[in-house]
């Protein structure tokens, strides 16, 4: 899946989660383990926003990255095959 990394800045979510990084974990209901980024072994430590390119789907979603690939604001890159897309909004699992 090809993904583009949205120009975001570091606000904090309004869901009740801390960061966005807890936001995935508490709805992805996993733990943020390897950056999602095809090709990077570095360790995830914070949820990126990105949207899906090519399906006609313009959401934005969270996932688990390292801070130097969500550094690359803009820029498209693949993920790695299972990588757990999350939603912005407010879920019932939010702020745990």
């Amino acid at each position: 899946m090809r993904v583009r990394n949205v120009q975001e800045g570091s606000r904090t979510p309004s869901c009740g989660c801390k960061t966005w990084l807890r936001h995935w974990e508490n709805n992805s209901k996993q733990k943020a383990g390897a950056c999602s980024a095809l090709g990077c072994s570095k360790q995830a430590d914070v949820g990126g926003h990105v949207q899906k390119r090519g399906v006609g789907d313009d959401t934005w979603y969270i996932i688990p990255i390292c801070t130097s690939c969500n550094n690359q604001r803009g820029q498209e890159y693949d993920v790695k095959s299972g990588t757990i897309f999350v939603t912005l909004e407010k879920t019932a699992n939010c702020g745990k």
